[in-house]
């Protein structure tokens, strides 16, 4: 794939992180430049106009599958829950008695199923810190499982799948060869 070239002329995007603004704008062009290479001018076009005003949100849930797709082939393993920054809930950090009552049912009813023997699903968490830090994994998805096992079950162990890191030679694909 070639490199996404400016929106606005044929020079690639500079990519020194060093600037500030100057650096966020080259960033946003270069993703702006991808986006309409990958879906063409009409699709991109047509994708803008419809989804425009949730545009943050939905960069941010298909981030989450991108990388919940990525995690499907990881083995199953277990992982502490207090390693799990809580990331990937509606909720955050909130205790579970302060939940809105239609979320401490649903969440009461999925862990009365897994009490019952009901196979849970692994959460799927990416480590986005060094492993010395106290939680250097994020819950990316599964916050209904994540809480109804550790909150309501009081399980200190979590069933995951980790998230792989992103390949160095995709990485690439966003380098400035001139850098």
């Amino acid at each position: 794939m070639e490199r996404p070239q400016h929106v606005d002329g044929p020079e690639p995007a500079d990519l020194d992180h060093r600037r500030g603004d100057d650096a966020a704008d080259a960033e946003a062009g270069l993703a702006a430049a991808f986006l309409v290479e990958v879906m063409g001018e009409d699709v991109a076009a047509a994708f803008f106009a419809r989804f425009g005003p949730v545009m943050a949100q939905a960069c941010r849930q298909a981030e989450d599958l991108a990388h919940g797709l990525r995690a499907e082939d990881e083995p199953e393993t277990e992982l502490p829950a207090r390693r799990v920054r809580r990331t990937g809930t509606p909720w955050g950090d909130l205790p579970w008695g302060n939940l809105p009552p239609e979320d401490r049912t649903r969440i009461d009813r999925l862990a009365e199923r897994i009490g019952r023997g009901e196979a849970c699903a692994p959460v799927i968490v990416m480590m986005r810190r060094t492993a010395a830090d106290p939680q250097p994994y994020d819950l990316i998805s599964g916050a209904d499982e994540f809480v109804a096992l550790v909150d309501v079950m009081g399980r200190a162990t979590v069933p995951v799948r980790v998230v792989p890191p992103v390949p160095p030679e995709t990485l690439s694909l966003f380098d400035d060869p001139e850098a």
